[in-house]
């Protein structure tokens, strides 16, 4: 059992960012998706808020090492769920202890958010908390239930909302494949039309791949559940960019190993056409239609 101060994740565009630990764990952990706090690493991880002098030991010795400059990734499963002012304080003594900071961010739940008020959401934000990280996974409310997500589609739509009033940048994860060929247009039509609503600051996305550690592996194994193919995959990707409305200006990345293309766009709006083109092509190229899944177990 690793102790809350031991960081297991951080998001990729986080790799160089100094990562401070603010909670461990993660306090809903029940996604049926998600293996990150059950084992997928080796280990398992309670969840946990670490005292405030702890965390600040941390970044006094981050100073006295000279990491200024750096963008600052607040971790652990969810650091949102911690009370709104131990949070203020930690962004505080970031921003004080630390010389031109790029950015400070952290993961977010979206129940998190809505339990927070908008005044409580505004001070984070003038704090300095810059950016969030925060897992729609599907917009589908099915599918969000089946995988035990614990929030729907509408609470996806108000905690997006009130995090970009308040001034606080939001990027969303999206898993490709996550309704399995059962749920695919479900989750791809209902995917795009909360991304529409909400017009996240970013979204990303993300393939499902299942190890054993995962609690849908029972249902991988016994044919309950089955994954769709590469070709698939880069299909939901681009049937949800084809139903995005003309409101959604939100930057796209494909910037993780379990992905099967790389693109990006810094305004889908503008590049919607390039998007669809090249995913097209993708999925004529032969290539592509032979490839094997990656079926990754470490992420």
């Amino acid at each position: 059992m690793l102790p809350p101060e031991q960081i297991i994740i951080r998001p990729p565009v986080e790799a160089y960012s100094l990562l401070i630990a603010v909670t461990g764990g993660c306090s809903w952990n029940k996604c049926r998706f998600c293996g990150t706090y059950k084992g997928m690493y080796g280990t398992t991880q309670e969840y946990a808020i670490r005292p405030l002098e702890d965390v600040k030991k941390d970044i006094d010795q981050a100073a006295k090492h000279n990491y200024h400059g750096f963008p600052v990734f607040l971790a652990g499963g969810n650091p949102t769920s911690a009370p709104t002012d131990y949070l203020v304080e930690i962004v505080k003594y970031v921003r004080v202890k630390l010389r031109n900071v790029q950015h400070v961010s952290c993961y977010a739940k979206a129940l998190d958010i809505l339990r927070k008020t908008d005044e409580e959401l505004k001070k984070l934000a003038e704090t300095g908390l810059d950016i969030v990280y925060m897992g729609l996974e599907s917009g589908s409310n099915t599918v969000l239930r089946l995988m035990k997500k614990g929030t729907n589609a509408k609470s996806f739509i108000k905690a997006g909302k009130r995090l970009l009033n308040a001034g606080i940048k939001l990027s969303l994860y999206i898993i490709l494949g996550l309704g399995g060929h059962k749920y695919t247009e479900e989750h791809v039509i209902e995917t795009a039309r909360v991304l529409t609503e909400i017009n996240p600051t970013i979204f990303r996305f993300r393939t499902l791949n299942i190890s054993p550690s995962i609690p849908l592996w029972e249902d991988l194994k016994s044919g309950e559940f089955t994954l769709l193919s590469p070709v698939e995959n880069l299909k939901e990707e681009r049937d949800i960019i084809a139903n995005l409305g003309e409101n959604v200006t939100s930057q796209v990345f494909n910037d993780h190993v379990s992905n099967y293309c790389s693109i990006e766009s810094a305004n889908i709006k503008i590049d919607r056409e390039m998007f669809i083109t090249t995913l097209d092509s993708y999925m004529n190229d032969p290539r592509i239609k032979q490839m094997p899944r990656k079926n990754l177990t470490r992420m």
